[in-house]
C-alpha cells in the first residue's frame, strides 16, 4: 500500500521537523528565551503554534471518529471555541501580559496566596498528563493499520516509544521557539492531510459531494441526521444544553486559564502581535469541523452505502478511510501521514515544554528562595531540560501501561470528561479573581481540592436523587457536560459567600448596553433555532450580520485610524473578530 514516494515524503517531513526544532532552540541563553522564546514571537508564529497546539491527532483522528460515529454535533467542540479565543485576545491575556507572567499561577499567587498557585500548577501538570498519554496513544493506534496492511511489523509500544523520542529530543534541545516553529510547520501539515482526505471523501460516489450529503443526510429527518448541531438535551454523548454550557466553561478554561496554551500568546513581541496570531489562528480552528468532522459523517455515508464494509471502530475510521479512499501511488498517503504525524507532534511538545515550564518556575525556583540559594538562568534552563525527560519517560509508561490499544469507546470525548474532573474549581477562582474579588486562600485551596471528588460522586448522587421528569429532560446517566457546569456553578457560589472584599468600582464599558442586548437577541435565536429548525437559514443570516454589524460599529467609534488596503487586517482586528464570530453564529444557527 505505502510507496517509497509515501515513504519519501513522510521521512522528509519527519527530518524536517526534528532539525528546525533543533535548529530554532540553539541559541536559547536564558530562562526567557527558553520557556517564553524572549518573547519574541511574530504573530504568524502566534498563530500557528496555537493551531498546532490545539489540533492533536485526537482532532484529527478522534474527531473524525466522532463525525463518524455520532455526527456533526461535535462541531460544538469547535465553534463553541471561538467566543473564548475572543475573551483571550481582549480580557485576559491583556491583563496577564501586563503582569509580565511566566506562568499564569503567578496570577492567582498575587490574588489569593502561595498555596493556591502551587495547587494550580500540580493539577495542570495532572491534566498534561492525561492530555499526553492519550496523545501517544491515539497517534501510535492510528499508524497501526498503515504499516500492518503494508507488511511492516511495529508494535504499538514501538510506536509510542519512537513518538515520545522523537518529540522530546527536539523540545529538549531547544524551548518554546523550537515547539513553536515546529508547529507552524505542523499547521500546514495538517491542514494539507485534512483538506486533501475531506475531499477525496467527500467525491466518493457515494456520498456525491457537499449538498448531496446535506440531502441525504434532511431526508433521514432531524432525529437521526449526522448534520444536526443540536442533539436532545438527554443525548449521551452531547447534548445541546451541556454544549452551550459546560461545554463553554470548558472553552474559557482551555483557551484562557490552560498553560501550555497562553504561553505562546505570551511569547508574543507585543499585544497587537498576540491579537493578530490569535485572530488568524481563530479563522483557522473554524475549519476543523469541515475538513475532520464533516469527514467523518462522509465516512459514513460510505459504510451505509456498502454493508460488505468491515464493521469498525470509532477511533478505526480515520486509518480505515485513508486506506479506502486515498489513490496509491501518488505520494498522497504520505502527505496524509506526514499531516498525522504533524498533529502528534504539535500537541505533545508543547505539553511538555509547558510541563516543564510549570515544574521549573513554580516549584524550584520559589523551592531554591526557600532555602536561600537564589536560582540562576542556567540552572533553570537545565532543571527544566532534567524534568522534561523525566515527564516524558513517565507519561510514555502510562501511555504503554495505562491505555488498552484496543478500545472501542469514542476516547476524545472519554479524554474531555476524565480532565473535565479538575477544571470547574479552577475557572471560577480564576474568573472571580479577573474580577477583582479577594477571596481568603483556605476557601480557593479547599475548592480546589473537594470539587474534583464531588464531580466524581455526582453522577451516583444523581441517579439516586433524580426523579422521572429530571431523567426525561437531561438522561438518566449525568452527562459530563451537565456535571460540569453543576460543580462550577458550586463552586463560583461557595468563592462568591465566603468573599471578603469587593473589586474596586472601574469605569462602565462603552457599549455595555450594546453587547447585553445582543447577548439576549443571540440566545432568542439560539431557541428559535432548536424549536423551529426549518427556518434555521433566516435565524442563520439574522445573527451572523448581527454580530458583524455591532462589531463595525464599536470599531468605527472607537478607531479613528484610516482604513487603507495594507493596514485594514493589522490595524482593525476588533471588527475582523466580528467577522470571526459572525462567521461562527452563522454555522451555530445553520446547522
Amino acid at each position: 500500500m505505502l510507496t517509497s514516494l509515501d515513504f519519501g515524503f513522510f521521512a522528509f517531513t519527519f527530518l524536517l521537523v526534528l532539525l528546525i526544532g533543533i535548529y530554532a532552540g540553539r541559541k536559547e541563553s536564558d530562562a526567557n528565551d527558553y520557556f517564553l522564546g524572549g518573547r519574541s514571537l511574530p504573530w504568524w508564529a502566534v498563530a500557528g503554534s496555537l493551531f498546532g497546539t490545539n489540533v492533536s491527532a485526537n482532532h484529527l483522528v478522534g474527531m473524525l471518529g466522532i463525525g463518524f460515529s455520532v455526527g456533526f454535533a461535535q462541531s460544538h467542540y469547535e465553534f463553541g471555541s471561538i467566543l473564548a479565543i475572543y475573551l483571550l485576545a481582549f480580557v485576559f491575556l491583556p491583563l496577564f501580559r501586563k503582569q509580565k507572567l511566566y506562568t499564569l499561577s503567578q496570577f492567582l499567587e498575587v490574588k489569593f496566596g502561595k498555596e493556591t498557585a502551587r495547587i494550580y500548577s500540580g493539577l495542570c501538570i495532572l491534566l498534561i498528563i492525561i492530555q499526553m498519554t492519550g496523545a501517544l496513544y491515539i497517534g501510535a493506534r492510528s499508524f497501526l493499520p498503515f504499516l500492518q496492511i503494508s507488511g511492516i511489523s511495529f508494535s504499538y509500544s514501538e510506536l509510542v516509544l519512537i513518538i515520545s523520542f522523537t518529540s522530546t529530543i527536539y523540545t529538549w534541545f531547544g524551548g518554546l521557539k523550537s515547539v513553536v516553529y515546529t508547529d507552524v510547520i505542523q499547521t500546514v501539515l495538517i491542514l494539507l492531510s485534512g483538506l486533501l482526505l475531506f475531499y477525496l471523501a467527500l467525491n466518493r460516489p457515494e456520498v456525491g459531494g457537499f449538498n448531496a450529503l446535506l440531502l441525504k443526510e434532511s431526508l433521514r429527518g432531524d432525529e437521526l441526521s449526522k448534520m444536526n448541531l443540536y442533539l436532545p438535551s438527554n443525548h449521551p454523548i452531547l447534548p445541546w444544553s451541556g454544549a452551550l454550557s459546560g461545554l463553554f466553561l470548558l472553552h474559557i478554561f482551555y483557551w484562557n486559564t490552560n498553560q501550555y496554551v497562553v504561553q505562546r500568546t505570551l511569547g508574543a513581541r507585543n499585544m497587537k502581535e498576540a491579537r493578530l496570531g490569535i485572530l488568524t489562528g481563530g479563522f483557522l480552528k473554524l475549519s476543523i469541523p469541515f475538513f475532520s468532522i464533516l469527514t467523518g459523517v462522509a465516512a459514513y455515508q460510505i459504510w451505509s452505502a456498502n454493508p460488505n464494509l468491515q464493521e469498525i471502530d470509532p477511533d478505526e475510521t480515520f486509518s480505515r478511510l485513508v486506506v479506502l479512499v486515498v489513490p496509491v501511488g501518488y505520494g498522497l498517503i504520505g502527505i496524509i501521514l506526514a499531516g498525522l504525524l504533524g498533529a502528534i507532534f504539535s500537541s505533545i511538545d508543547s505539553m511538555l515544554h509547558s510541563a516543564a515550564t510549570l515544574f521549573t518556575i513554580d516549584f524550584f525556583k520559589p523551592y531554591r528562595e526557600h532555602i536561600g540559594k537564589p536560582s540562576s538562568d542556567q540552572l533553570d534552563m537545565r532543571v527544566g531540560r532534567i524534568f522534561l525527560l523525566l515527564f516524558s519517560i513517565l507519561v510514555t509508561a502510562f501511555a504503554l501501561f495505562l491505555v488498552n490499544p484496543k478500545s472501542k469507546d469514542n476516547f476524545f470525548i472519554e479524554l474531555s470528561s476524565q480532565s473535565s474532573h479538575f477544571t470547574p474549581a479552577l475557572l471560577a477562582s480564576f474568573i472571580l479573581g479577573m474580577l477583582g474579588y479577594k477571596i481568603h486562600q483556605k476557601i480557593v485551596v479547599s475548592l480546589y481540592i473537594i470539587m474534583p471528588l464531588v464531580s466524581l460522586i455526582s453522577p451516583t448522587l444523581y441517579e439516586l436523587l433524580g426523579n422521572e421528569t429530571i431523567f426525561h429532560v437531561f438522561g438518566s446517566k449525568l452527562n459530563f457536560l451537565h456535571r460540569v457546569l453543576l460543580v462550577f456553578s458550586i463552586s463560583i457560589a461557595v468563592m462568591y459567600v465566603f468573599r471578603i472584599r469587593e473589586p474596586k468600582k472601574v469605569r462602565s464599558y462603552n457599549h455595555k448596553t450594546l453587547w447585553i442586548g445582543l447577548s439576549i437577541f443571540l440566545l432568542i435565536l439560539v431557541l428559535l433555532r432548536i424549536v423551529s429548525p426549518s427556518f434555521k437559514v433566516w435565524w442563520a443570516f439574522s445573527g451572523g450580520i448581527s454580530i458583524f454589524g455591532l462589531f463595525l460599529f464599536v470599531s468605527w467609534r472607537t478607531n479613528q485610524t484610516k482604513i487603507t488596503f495594507e493596514n485594514l487586517y493589522r490595524k482593525k482586528d476588533r471588527w475582523l473578530f466580528g467577522l470571526l464570530l459572525g462567521l461562527t453564529f452563522f454555522f451555530y444557527l445553520y446547522f
